[in-house]
């Protein structure tokens, strides 16, 4: 009978060619084609954020400067919030060659999904010493929805979960640590505070696990990986005292204590929010919500998942000895306090429970490494592990490709960019006005579609300015209709009253028609006045 108690580390991977190298180099092929694959309508449209990004890193790339002048800022301001630098430094080097496109915004997305998979899948390597395990395991990051699905949408927070998969693919071999190992983890760790905004805290509460877990080790340079974590908290400190209260302003609006509620009730909606992340109901069952978090066609996670994290526990037990185990697990638990902060509803939100995903999937590594040392016939074993996850995928995939994106039309402000270019193309030196029902900041759209300079010097306003660059108004549908004169262009919600006055329809935008319909929902439309 195999004993329960711990384990040696296992002996070190070898690196001998193998047939399922080949594989795993044309599964990860697949992996890129399918990121980058339909990349601007699936999912449809831009939301402002996406346009926000990038119109900033044009802005960067082209004029040195963001939107309001600032020139190449560590921080984008923009909506009341600081957007975050790697993800916009990172398109804006793609825009010196490339015009900004939807699918170029994308991009960095789908370039930093293949990262993250692949790193995870080498730190799977790595802690199981198995290429059929390895195997497995890229497939199963590959194909995994929380991950699919910000590999396709041109949010910041992608960056940072291919940042701390880099992180902690360098520290995942126990009998091969150095200082250097050590140190790059560091570096990759410091990244993710400026990759997305739950980074900030969360290295942090790595940082403590790390001197918990490896201070009394053997494991020589263990500190070196706190050097690039304080120097990354260093220049934050700088720029939030140069910059007064502009990384917490979003924060002051979403907190579980922003509506001044009682000390008691604040800690148990922290509790009550902190549980969320773990229940089988976001992890496995419905996931997030919001179609832009999430397709809706099943949880952030396989099913298949979960009886791999259960192994991976079970693993880390009887590797207790090691290092690794510790530190995954306790960064795991700490991980959704950032996103517990925040009101997300009565369910997880996926964008700030993100950091949580390269631990979930290397603990489901060490699982399955678990399950082929269980499984006599290994092939076996591993056959049916990798047809559960395969039949698993194309349910998924279909879903996404097909029923999606109509479900996430309205959610991705699908038509918005079409509307305003049509707006344009047809003003001929009449004004366009932009209704305030078209999106939450219809005034990027506009910047995103016509790209106007932006500012040479900071200055506040900058969407004041740049709409009158444009010869546009952003505002009630109402106000704007009153104040067009005869040959403006309204743009419209589909939720606005259309025109009192004469007007010509010259532009429709629709979603994709659902299963059964003939015709899409009605999004926006384009009018000229008489």
């Amino acid at each position: 009978m195999a004993s329960l108690g711990p384990e040696p580390a296992p002996a070190a991977p070898t690196s001998r060619f193998s047939p399922l190298w080949l594989l795993a180099l044309l599964l990860l092929m697949a992996v890129a084609a399918r990121n980058l694959l339909a990349l601007d309508t699936v999912p449809p449209g831009m939301y402002v954020d996406e346009a926000s990004i990038g119109y900033n890193a044009w802005a960067i790339a082209v004029h040195g400067v963001d939107e309001h002048g600032s020139h190449f800022p560590l921080y984008f301001q923009a909506f009341g919030e600081s957007k975050n630098p790697v993800y916009i430094y990172t398109l804006a080097a793609l825009l010196r060659f490339t015009p900004l496109t939807p699918y170029a915004e994308r991009v960095p997305a789908a370039v930093f999904g293949v990262m993250a998979v692949l790193f995870m899948a080498l730190a799977g390597w790595r802690v199981s010493g198995s290429r059929a395990v390895t195997l497995v395991m890229l497939a199963l990051a590959a194909v995994t929805p929380w991950l699919t699905q910000e590999s396709r949408v041109g949010f910041e927070v992608i960056s940072m979960v291919a940042a701390l998969s880099v992180a902690i693919w360098c520290i995942a071999d126990e009998t091969r640590l150095t200082r250097a190992r050590f140190l790059s983890a560091g570096v990759f760790f410091a990244l993710a505070i400026f990759a997305y905004s739950t980074g900030r805290l969360v290295i942090a509460l790595f940082a403590v696990v790390l001197v918990v877990v490896y201070a009394r080790s053997r494991a020589r340079g263990w500190w070196l990986a706190l050097i690039p974590i304080v120097a990354g908290y260093a220049a934050l400190g700088v720029w939030a005292l140069t910059h007064p209260g502009a990384l917490t302003a979003e924060f002051s609006l979403i907190s579980i204590g922003a509506d001044g509620a009682s000390a008691g009730t604040v800690v148990a909606r922290f509790f009550s929010n902190y549980i969320q992340y773990f229940s089988p109901d976001f992890l496995f069952i419905h996931g997030d919500p919001n179609p832009r978090h999430n397709t809706g066609f099943a949880g952030m996670l396989l099913a298949v998942t979960a009886p791999l994290l259960l192994l991976g526990l079970w693993e880390c037990w009887r590797r207790r000895a090691q290092r690794l185990p510790s530190f995954l697990v306790l960064c795991l638990l700490v991980a959704p306090i950032p996103a517990a902060l925040t009101n997300s509803g009565d369910t997880g939100h996926a964008l700030r429970g993100a950091v949580m995903l390269p631990f979930i999937l290397v603990l489901a590594a060490l699982g399955a490494t678990r399950l082929a040392a269980l499984i006599r016939i290994r092939a076996a074993g591993i056959a049916v592990l990798a047809g559960g996850v395969a039949a698993q995928a194309a349910l998924y995939a279909v879903d996404m490709y097909t029923a999606y994106p109509a479900r996430a039309a309205s959610a991705f402000d699908t038509g918005a960019l079409s509307a305003v270019q049509v707006a344009a193309s047809a003003a001929h030196g009449h004004r366009v006005f932009l209704s305030s029902n078209m999106d939450e900041q219809p005034y990027i759209d506009a910047f995103f579609v016509l790209l106007p300079a932006p500012p040479s010097g900071y200055l506040d306003d900058a969407a004041g300015r740049g709409l009158r660059l444009l010869n546009m108004v952003a505002g009630d549908a109402a106000a704007n209709e009153a104040a067009a004169q005869p040959g403006d262009i309204l743009v419209l919600a589909a939720s606005d009253p259309r025109p009192a006055r004469t007007a010509q329809l010259i532009d429709a935008e629709r979603a994709a028609p659902a299963a059964g319909q003939r015709q899409g929902q009605l999004l926006y439309v384009v009018y000229r006045l008489a």
